[in-house]
């Protein structure tokens, strides 16, 4: 079976900025996924006081609320700061109701050129336009991704706002000939680009292609106008993988969308101030897959060259299922050592079998509290807004933490206790 690995090629797709005002008309979410449309009027105790455009009035339990429904009652609301950490951690891309409903099948099919390989067949969601090559169905995958955009939506404040009413394209191709002829396309489309920085990054593109389980590809000008679609698509090589599209939350597939939907939050950053941004994206989607699938399949590095180490003899580096456990061992026994800075620097060409899982365990540790996910999101923003990674010392204050010294030995803390699984 071939080893699913990501591939980041040419870049990261940048975030768009949005601004919020207080008794504007906004999307309200419930843990189940239930959407409203309304203005906030007041606060009330426990419960959100909301007018609709109808007008109706409504009343809203806090609790039931998003964390950027909590956290814009306390910017623009003001409401008690207690109500961020209140309310249960929840699994929202799990909790949310059935999508497929609003899902369409379009009749025409997405055509990249006259080759009959470039054609594919087109599944249109609220936020994605999900395409096919091969016997592969969509259906899963697309259920997938709004369930991971709905997460992000219920968690990060502006997402929603950011989004707008584009999509973002999805590729799934099975076909080995239209993922050989999609890469041949985007190789020259690269190089229409202009100039010799982009035709190395052409033939390096092309050269990684049929490597890669999921590539960032960017889209020519002309199709992100017809369709309304963002500036880069994801393109998944199925090949001998399919199993893992055929259920919702497949993992290699979260792993990919988990990450291609915080990276675009997040932005872009400079070379200067990126140390940091692998380690929290990383460690972000493989908290998604495992969370979510139970499981994981992606592989960054392999596992095999690092046969005398403890993860892959318990093959924890497998399946995800006793990373936990076995890092826990390995931290109490002084085998691994945690360090914040170290890890920062890491890039994928660093890691082996135990760093991998201590990225993951950090991934884990910021999301698994109520107070460390608000901290997660005001991170977020400020990578966002900053288009720069803080510093740790930085990152600690956002976690309430003084010193980075604090912030580390609480994050070891976590992964020595049984909360870490």
């Amino acid at each position: 079976m071939r080893v699913r690995t990501l591939s980041l090629i040419f870049g990261a797709c940048a975030a768009i900025g949005g601004t919020c005002t207080a008794a504007e008309e906004r999307v309200w979410t419930s843990r189940k996924g239930a959407d409203v449309t309304a203005q906030l009027l007041r606060v009330e105790g426990e419960n959100a006081l909301l007018v609709t455009p109808e007008p109706r009035e409504i009343k809203l339990k806090i609790e039931d609320l998003s964390l950027v429904d909590r956290q814009y009652l306390v910017e623009y609301g003001d409401a008690n700061p207690k109500i961020l950490r209140s309310s249960r951690l929840g699994v929202p891309e799990a909790d949310a109701r059935d999508m497929t409903r609003k899902f369409e099948r379009l009749k025409d099919k997405l055509e990249l050129g006259t080759d009959a390989k470039l054609h594919f067949e087109a599944l249109k969601t609220t936020h994605f336009l999900v395409v096919t090559a091969g016997k592969i169905r969509p259906i899963k995958t697309a259920e997938m991704a709004e369930r991971l955009w709905r997460g992000m939506a219920f968690q990060h404040l502006n997402f929603r706002e950011d989004w707008g009413d584009k999509r973002k394209l999805v590729f799934l191709v099975e076909n080995d000939d239209a993922f050989d002829a999609l890469g041949d396309w985007y190789k020259k489309h690269l190089e229409t680009l202009g100039g010799d920085y982009m035709v190395k990054v052409a033939a390096r593109t092309r050269l990684l292609w049929d490597e890669a389980g999921s590539t960032a590809m960017y889209l020519p000008d002309a199709l992100v106008e017809k369709l309304g679609l963002f500036e880069t698509a994801l393109v998944f090589n199925i090949g001998d993988n399919a199993k893992s599209y055929g259920d919702v939350f497949g993992p290699f597939p979260t792993h990919s969308l988990a990450s291609s939907l915080l990276s675009q939050q997040m932005g872009g950053v400079a070379d200067y101030a990126d140390e940091g941004y692998f380690a929290i994206t990383t460690g972000h989607s493989y908290y998604k897959e495992i969370k979510l699938a139970k499981r994981t399949e992606t592989m960054l590095i392999d596992a095999e060259l690092y046969d005398n180490d403890d993860i892959t003899k318990a093959e924890g580096f497998q399946d995800g299922t006793s990373w936990a456990k076995t890092l826990r061992e390995m931290v109490r026994k002084g085998k691994v050592k945690p360090n914040l800075e170290k890890m920062f620097m890491w890039e994928q060409k660093d890691l082996t079998p135990e760093g991998l899982v201590l990225i993951y365990s950090f991934g884990y540790y910021l999301q698994s509290t109520p107070d460390r996910m608000n901290a997660f999101a005001q991170l977020v923003r400020r990578i966002e807004y900053s288009a720069s990674v803080p510093v740790p010392i930085e990152i600690a204050r956002i976690f309430g933490f003084k010193t980075a010294a604090e912030f580390e030995a609480d994050w070891i803390q976590f992964i020595r206790s049984q909360n870490f699984k």
